[in-house]
């Protein structure tokens, strides 16, 4: 049975025509106004055409082809479409099945909107449009209508559903009540309606509740709400989904097998309506009156029979034949059987067989994240009933996110999914073949135009036009210098790599080539950079000296790709030094943006962060045994070897500090599994306040930079801060954005650590950590094995148990540049415009209790006690000599306290590429307060 009867289209079935159907209306009503309500028929009209209705012919390929569900191990079965559950006998069945006491989804929806609808109107500005795909379960539907009728003003309730009758029925009930709402029913498939709809510049909320997204599959879900995004939303349009979460399979089994039998019914309840559209069809073919397809007999031989796959979060329905059974098609369609699928045999179904009808997933907590990633969207919201049975998600529409690289959508939307499957793809790929595939060489057209839509979101929305010549930092440029230097510092690597002229006007490679990052405690020293202009250009003349520098980027990668790559490495350096710089850069404003006043911040996204929760972070540690000879850095990638040979396949470009790879000896230790929140560091500084930590730093030089002031307190500490983003200032108190990581110096990491009475990790520690966990965690993620007893073991002691029943060389997979098992849901390149909350409770799923849930890539990046020092045998890039060379400490200072330190991993606005390339080496000032970096805590084991 579906997850809910609030959609009356399932992703396969593209349109339902009227005519088709004979419990469809089939007059064209176009348009029709009661005092009420709005009556709109979207229906596309198939009386005059000749084409086989789309319906009709997803049944012929349905019955007369085998196809495997995702993730599944099952024969490969026929298949009838989803939306032929829906006539007004299965609706009606439906309506009975919500209210059985097994049926616990419609009631755990109806817990939420009961609880948490007023918060929920919070989230839809007056003057919008809500739009529901389906008009199902009123229940739910009346509450959410009540909280707009009492607390919002000129809302426009749109409902899509392609059965006129009940649509009429619903609408004329629901404006009835509502006085203050405005109505219109739009009959119609959501590809029929919603695009009459996509041209308004009201605000939008579209509704699709009853876990209607768990009869999707994965792909289709994502493809689907994509779709939506491009064509019917604008910036900061809202889609409030209802999510079914993964929970007890018998829970889950007795929602979908009730004691009464009305699911049976339900489900075979499809046969008679399949049977109506084909005879329907038929005559209209012949002229006859219409004959049967599938009879009471053929009926009779059919049983409902469910199961639930635990490991992937899914019920699947099917009707199993008791006995053997044979459909013949009407002889006046046998010509358009055969076109369709090349035969117009009759149909033979064995005892046993079964025909698939509907899935419906469940899913974890981490599926929201993830579907946002793989959809475009951002998540904003969630909400649950008390039991924790199902989940509302808000997501809303970016004003821009980084493209992710190519990848698969995991089958269940679950986190880790796909680095697990990725570990399956292992036994018959290589692991370069895997990182071909993922991570190719150059950034491809698509890349480079996200990232340009991040830039520009960044310096023409966010920072008003009028703060463009501001300097909130001062250690850096004005904003305006980096609006020139980004196209300047391509341009340059432009010219070198195609041996031409640099883009005119040639003054601004000089003026904006270089920035400044003086010395925190003598702010004369400084490396070399560009001479400041005596004034600066006008910004529409950098802006289109940037457009030509763009021009020039885009010409190159299509002869790049248009001749399959085939360049020299220098060349290929030289524009991939060009991407990943500007995507460094975005962090750069970004963080310089945060220290502007709040109130002259342009917000690119409505986000409303929660109310501070009671669950805690889990303070669980991860303990390794270390080992002799573990690899640092990158293989394979000397730019002077490389040079001017051609670009090998599938190689790993790396900045010159990544190289070459060293080998290091690191002994046992434990890390915590997560970074230190806002929430614990605030009692730090109130342990300095009140002298039960003796600190030798003010609170003043401990408080950090990412906080502002929001109420008052002693002299010292103020009594709540919030945190700054672009999208608000939250409090660490009463929000969540008291477990969001905290972001500080080294100086203020390393302070809370000897209040802690522990350490900051090395980077050795910090990757070897990192790489080794979520190689475990992914192939745990699949083994029901893994026992409780494997907690007392050190990571690399499972790790090495689970490759080799997985058959994967473990050793190796942790070398390779690229992380292929980083969880899909990591905060990273703007899947939020703020940090997220860490993990509050240990991972609960199937076989890896022996793991608790840790987060290492993400939010921010994380401090380490290692200097920024060359590995052994370092040579200066000749493409960028100082890009490393000008921050490493003289060796004399080796011993001594060193200016840069090591940071590690990725924050929420990094770009993917370089957060999931391990071998990135991050560096800044220790005592450098602004920049997006946290801290776990370490210790020797």
């Amino acid at each position: 049975m579906p997850a809910s009867a609030d959609t009356t289209l399932d992703a396969n079935a593209k349109s339902l025509e009227s005519t088709t159907d004979v419990n469809s209306d089939t007059t064209n009503l176009d348009e029709t106004k009661t005092d009420q309500y709005q009556f709109v028929d979207c229906r596309a009209s198939s009386a005059a055409s000749h084409a086989v209705p789309s319906l009709v012919k997803q049944i012929i390929m349905g019955l007369t082809t085998f196809k495997s569900l995702p993730g599944s191990d099952a024969v490969a079965t026929r298949a009838l479409p989803t939306v032929l559950l829906y006539d007004e006998v299965g609706l009606d069945l439906f309506d009975r099945i919500t209210y059985l006491p097994e049926y616990y989804l419609t009631n755990s929806e109806i817990d939420i909107f009961k609880t948490s609808a007023r918060e929920i109107v919070a989230e839809i500005p007056n003057g919008s449009d809500v739009i529901e795909l389906g008009c199902g379960s009123l229940r739910k539907t009346e509450l959410l209508l009540d909280a707009l009728d009492r607390h919002r003003t000129g809302v426009t309730y749109y409902a899509i559903d392609v059965m006129p009758r009940p649509l009429r029925e619903s609408m004329a009930k629901l404006a009835a009540r509502f006085s203050n709402i405005s109505f219109c029913a739009m009959c119609g498939t959501y590809e029929e309606a919603l695009p009459r709809l996509s041209k308004s510049t009201r605000p939008k909320t579209i509704l699709w509740l009853g876990s209607s997204i768990g009869n999707y599959h994965s792909t289709e879900a994502a493809q689907f709400l994509a779709k939506i995004s491009k064509t019917s939303l604008n910036v900061n349009d809202a889609i409030l989904i209802g999510m079914d979460k993964q929970k007890q399979s018998s829970i889950i089994m007795d929602a979908y097998h009730d004691s009464q039998g009305l699911t049976d019914k339900f489900e075979l309840n499809i046969l008679p309506h399949t049977d109506r559209i084909v005879t329907e069809y038929a005559a209209q073919q012949s002229g006859e009156a219409r004959g049967s397809f599938i009879d009471q007999k053929t009926l009779e031989k059919f049983k409902y029979v469910g199961f639930y796959d635990k490991d992937i979060g899914r019920h699947d329905s099917y009707l199993e034949a008791c006995e053997d059974v044979v459909i013949r098609w009407p002889r006046s369609i046998a010509a358009q059987v055969k076109e369709i699928c090349g035969s117009d045999s009759d149909i033979v179904i064995k005892r046993g067989e079964r025909v698939y009808i509907e899935s419906s997933y469940k899913y974890s907590d981490s599926a929201p994240d993830v579907l946002a990633l793989v959809s475009g969207l951002t998540m904003s919201r969630i909400w649950t009933d008390p039991r924790e049975y199902h989940m509302l998600s808000l997501f809303r529409k970016p004003q821009t996110a980084m493209p992710l690289m190519p990848q698969t959508v995991p089958i269940s939307l679950d986190k880790w999914c796909v680095p697990m499957q990725r570990t399956h793809a292992l036994r018959a790929l290589s692991s370069s073949a895997l990182l071909a595939e993922q991570f190719p060489t150059i950034p491809s057209i698509s890349e480079w135009k996200g990232m340009w839509k991040t830039w520009d979101t960044l310096t023409l929305h966010i920072i008003p036009r009028s703060k463009l010549l501001n300097r909130p930092i001062d250690l850096r440029h004005p904003f305006i210098f980096y609006l020139g230097h980004i196209p300047a510092f391509a341009d340059i690597h432009m010219s070198a790599a195609e041996s031409t002229p640099l883009t005119e006007p040639a003054a601004f490679a000089e003026w904006f080539e270089r920035g400044i990052d003086p010395n925190l405690e003598d702010p004369s020293i400084c490396h070399s950079h560009s001479e400041v202009p005596d004034e600066w250009p006008a910004v529409d003349e950098i802006l289109a000296y940037r457009d030509r520098v763009r021009t020039r980027i885009v010409s190159w990668l299509e002869i790049y790709f248009a001749a399959n790559g085939r360049v020299s490495a220098d060349e290929a350096r030289h524009v991939w030094m060009a991407f990943e710089h500007e995507a460094m850069h975005i962090e750069t404003l970004l963080y310089m943006v945060l220290q502007m006043d709040p109130t002259e911040i342009c917000s690119p996204a409505m986000v409303s962060v929660p109310s501070a929760s009671l669950a805690k972070p889990v303070r669980s540690w991860l303990s390794y045994a270390g080992g002799e000879g573990i690899q640092l850095g990158l293989l394979d990638d000397n730019e002077s070897t490389l040079g001017a040979s051609p670009l090998p396949a599938g190689h790993v470009l790396g900045w010159d500090n990544e190289s070459p790879a060293m080998r290091v000896d690191i002994k046992p230790f434990k890390i915590q599994t997560q970074p230190i929140t806002n929430s614990e560091y605030y009692t730090f500084l109130q342990s300095v306040v009140n002298k039960s930590f003796d600190s030798d730093r003010s609170v003043d030089d401990l408080l950090p930079r990412s906080w502002i002031a929001l109420e008052g307190g002693s002299q010292e500490l103020a009594s709540d801060y919030g945190v700054r983003t672009v999208v608000g200032t939250p409090s660490i108190i009463s929000t969540e954005a008291s477990v969001w990581p905290v972001t500080v110096s080294q100086v203020q990491a390393e302070a809370y650590a000897k209040w802690q009475g522990k350490r900051l990790p090395t980077e050795a520690e910090w990757t070897h950590a990192t790489r080794t966990y979520h190689l475990t965690r992914a192939l745990a993620s699949n083994d029901s094995q893994t026992s409780s007893a494997a907690a007392n073991k050190p990571v690399e002691e499972l790790l090495k148990e689970l490759a080799a029943a997985h058959k994967i060389d473990g050793t190796k997979q942790l070398c390779e540049p690229y992380d292929l098992f980083i969880p899909s849901d990591a905060n990273i390149g703007l899947s939020h415009w703020h940090p997220a909350p860490v993990p509050t409770s240990q991972s609960a799923s199937s076989g890896v209790d022996s793991l608790p849930e840790a987060m290492f890539i993400g939010n921010a990046w994380e401090w380490t006690s290692t200097p920024f020092h060359p590995f052994n045998g370092f040579e200066p890039s000749h493409m960028y000599p100082g890009y490393s060379a000008d921050f490493f400490d003289p060796p004399e200072m080796y011993k001594s306290d060193s200016c840069h330190y090591v940071i590690k991993g990725g924050s929420y606005i990094t770009h993917p590429r370089m957060a999931l390339r391990q071998t990135f080496r991050n560096w800044y000032q220790r005592g450098y307060p602004y920049m997006l970096a946290t801290f776990r805590l370490c210790a020797d084991s």
